[in-house]
């Protein structure tokens, strides 16, 4: 009786594990940019990877308004770039519009590069600063579900190039 008892114990906690982490997204620290009044600031929030959709959420409560969830298959662009401000393709003209009226200020006086993500949609986008120890798997991360990754050069926007 006790040997069932604990064979059972061994089998359920054996299929939780199993079970357990392909049901849970992943989750990634990045840093958002936001709307603050009439600035923009970066706040820490959570990048959460699902099978068919992403999220990023504020981590503090203060911004929790401002986050975003994105299907992948609505992605018109996806940006990647190393730079002192996010970089855009040609193909992120909405965005820029938006950008150059609200986050402009912030970045002119960044002197570090930083790893910057911009994923946009027919009427929506999002800028994330990203961490050097987690970019390459962020981007692999929409590669993996059929995001193209566009990587945006400073050397290839001074000479025009997309």
């Amino acid at each position: 009786m006790m040997k069932n008892k604990i064979f059972a114990a061994v089998a359920l906690l054996c299929l939780t594990i199993a079970v357990t982490p392909f049901g849970l997204s992943k989750q990634y620290e990045v840093e958002l940019v936001v709307q603050d009044g009439k600035k923009s600031k970066e706040t820490d929030a959570l990048l959460m990877v699902e099978d068919e959709q992403f999220k990023i959420v504020p981590k503090k409560d203060k911004f929790k308004k401002d986050t975003k969830e994105f299907d992948y298959t609505s992605l018109k662009t996806a940006d990647y770039s190393y730079s002192k401000k996010p970089m855009l393709s040609g193909g992120g003209a909405v965005a820029t519009a938006v950008l150059l009226g609200v986050f402009v200020v912030p970045f002119l006086f960044m002197k570090k590069k930083n790893h910057w993500l911009t994923v946009q949609t027919e009427d929506e986008f999002a800028v994330m600063k990203l961490g050097s120890s987690n970019y390459r798997a962020i981007i692999a991360e929409f590669e993996t579900h059929g995001v193209t990754v566009n990587e945006i050069k400073e050397e290839d926007k001074k000479e025009g190039k997309k």
